[in-house]
């Protein structure tokens, strides 16, 4: 029994990024090492065959983890710079903006960057389940609204946001 590494759903909802299939040590079983899109984003180690096994739930026989197909999954990329002397500001009510977007439908994960040689220059990277989750389900709500008021008031001059996918090589 073999797996992909890459995105996949827990029948349960959240999101999980399989790294790799290893051995374990003493018995050779096959433990599929993964890690959570959510929360604190833990390293986890489960046996393949219970990784890879079928349960029912709600009377439904599915997957405990579906794979999604990588060429659905979407990077949103945004270069955010944030007005000189309000980048601590900023960090602090994007730290509140976390909620907003790690509720929304189709939303897998994001990370804040700072730039190194520009301290007012951030990346955002948010990946989603596909594009129309971010341009329609994300950037059409009631959410978003609440996201544009807490933050794009720090912007100058307003971001250029991108869509990016996987290339298989």
């Amino acid at each position: 029994m073999n797996i992909s590494t890459g995105l996949y759903q827990h029948y349960k909802g959240p999101y999980y990024r399989v790294m790799e299939v290893a051995k374990h040590s003493e018995t050779e079983e096959a433990l599929v090492i993964y890690r959570a899109l959510y929360g604190e984003k833990g390293v986890w180690a489960r046996p393949l065959s219970m990784f890879a096994e079928m349960i029912e739930h709600d009377g439904v026989r599915k997957p405990r983890f579906a794979y999604l197909d990588p060429q659905t999954e979407v990077l949103e990329l945004a270069i955010l710079d944030v007005k000189a002397g309000q980048e601590r500001e900023f960090e602090t009510v994007f730290a509140q903006a976390n909620s907003i977007i790690s509720s929304m439908n189709g939303y897998i994960s994001h990370s804040l960057q700072k730039c190194v040689e520009n301290p007012s220059r951030y990346v955002l990277l948010v990946n989603w389940q596909t594009l129309e989750d971010h341009t329609v389900g994300f950037r059409q709500s009631g959410e978003y609204q609440q996201w544009k008021k807490l933050l794009h008031h720090f912007y100058q001059p307003f971001p250029v946001v991108e869509h990016f996918q996987t290339v298989s090589l």
